[in-house]
């Protein structure tokens, strides 16, 4: 059976909502079940990756989460207009997690050619 694969839109920030949670974990059951997964983060998502906001009391730290799932062969979008809305540079966002800047243009295709969108 070929699980199709998904393309995960993470659009709310990673603070008075669950959304980043079912994020990782419906990452984590997608790579495991050997499907590929992509992470899109526009909106206020992009604030997810930025450094220094872990909540280290309530779970693992957020970076060793995404870590385990977003990886140079298959790097994580990141909306530059999102970025550049709120302020944001890659200087502040984690630097271990890889990522490729993306405009609106390359946001489209990665739309247009996942099998699955899943906005979160």
């Amino acid at each position: 059976m070929t699980i199709p694969g998904l393309l995960l839109w993470i659009r709310h920030p990673p603070y008075t909502s669950a959304h980043l949670a079912e994020a990782i974990r419906i990452m984590a059951m997608t790579t495991a079940l050997g499907a590929s997964v992509r992470c899109l983060f526009i909106g206020e998502g992009v604030r997810a990756l930025v450094r220094g906001q872990e909540p280290y009391l309530l779970g693992p730290p957020l970076e060793r989460l995404l870590l385990e799932i977003i990886t140079p062969e298959n790097p994580a979008l990141v909306h530059q207009v999102s970025l550049e809305a709120r302020g944001l540079g890659p200087e502040r966002l984690i630097s271990s997690i890889p990522w490729d800047p993306a405009g609106d243009q390359q946001v489209a295709e990665a739309i247009v050619s996942a099998d699955r969108v899943v906005p979160l």
